[in-house]
């Protein structure tokens, strides 16, 4: 896992050409709504309440601002000092910078996780398509069950708990699987504080971590470990997950919303495309496994959306030259 997480991040390392106005603020200051993250979140938790994306786009930077310091959801964060942060985090990747990621006090790979978070307008894209999501396959009165396997920063899980609760779940159950110790613990403490879920450290990838972890159908499945347009599908665990999952709870799954909904790549050479969904577990097909397939697009909110096309209602709210140089996840 560790040599997969380093190669993935080699398409963090080259930095944009020039430098940004680091006074710049991350999101257009008309679009900033004052007030703490906690607060956006229970007004966003209640039914009938219009989830817009500037909703969601104040929702992520204020979420980016409460993870690297524990205890700002809490308060009301000026659009400053959001985006004095969220420079120093991306310039991190810069040539001649001077901040390191223990200067933001993040501790191993907790930065790197961070990085697709800061990917404002895909991630925005992707948030929309969870918590916004307009009908469910069936009464939540009993409960909501989610999971979000390869959880990074955790902010898909929060965009289940709103999602369950926006659709009237009697009560609900969600739960990340980690990899990585250090960004399971500090994630987990996040989602703590903002009464979302849990977070163990585990192999998303072994069925038997699934085992005991939750009770009941599954409502909803998010695994982002997808490959950039440029990777192998083997290159990530994607399939890998899905497949530790079906493995353990298929009976479990009969009902169950995923994200993605449905993912397709391409093998170059013969311009063939699969498709990953349910029906397949999520598995490349047994003729395309000694092959390089790289992953062109993706099935969300019920449409096919590539992967250049993700994020493409947000880039209003983030000015053109914060957009030049935030991460890129795909």
């Amino acid at each position: 896992m560790a040599i997969a997480q380093e190669a993935a991040s080699q398409r963090f390392r080259i930095a944009p050409v020039g430098r940004p106005d680091q006074t710049a603020p991350v999101i257009r200051p008309g679009v900033f709504r004052p007030g703490p993250l906690v607060q956006d979140v229970e007004r966003l938790s209640r039914p009938g309440v219009v989830l817009s994306d500037e909703d969601i786009i104040n929702v992520l930077v204020k979420y980016f601002h409460a993870y690297i310091y524990p205890g700002s959801e809490a308060h009301a964060v000026p659009l400053g000092d959001i985006s004095e942060l969220f420079w120093r985090f991306c310039g991190m990747w810069w040539e001649g910078t001077r901040d390191t990621p223990a200067d933001l006090g993040l501790r191993g790979t907790t930065g790197y996780a961070l990085r697709m978070l800061a990917d404002l307008p895909k991630t925005g894209h992707i948030f929309r398509s969870i918590a916004g999501r307009p009908a469910m396959p069936s009464d939540l009165a009993d409960g909501y069950v989610g999971l979000d396997l390869g959880t990074g920063t955790g902010v898909l899980l929060l965009a289940a708990s709103l999602q369950a609760r926006r659709r009237g779940a009697g009560r609900f159950d969600l739960l990340g699987v980690e990899y990585d110790t250090l960004v399971a613990e500090r994630t987990g403490l996040l989602l703590d504080r903002l009464g979302v879920g849990r977070v163990v450290a585990a192999d998303a990838r072994d069925a038997q971590a699934y085992i005991d972890m939750v009770d009941g159908p599954i409502t909803f499945v998010a695994n982002e470990t997808i490959p950039g347009m440029n990777q192998r599908m083997q290159s990530e665990h994607f399939s890998a997950i899905h497949g530790a999952l079906f493995e353990a709870a298929a009976a479990r799954l009969r009902e169950t919303l995923f994200f993605p909904e449905g993912l397709v790549a391409v093998e170059p050479k013969t311009d063939a495309s699969v498709v990953l969904s349910r029906q397949n577990r999520f598995q490349v097909p047994k003729y395309y496994r000694n092959v390089n397939v790289f992953p062109r697009a993706i099935i969300i909110e019920g449409r096919l959306t590539a992967l250049t096309r993700l994020g493409k209602d947000f880039p209003r709210l983030i000015p053109p030259q914060v957009r030049r140089f935030l991460p890129r996840r795909w």
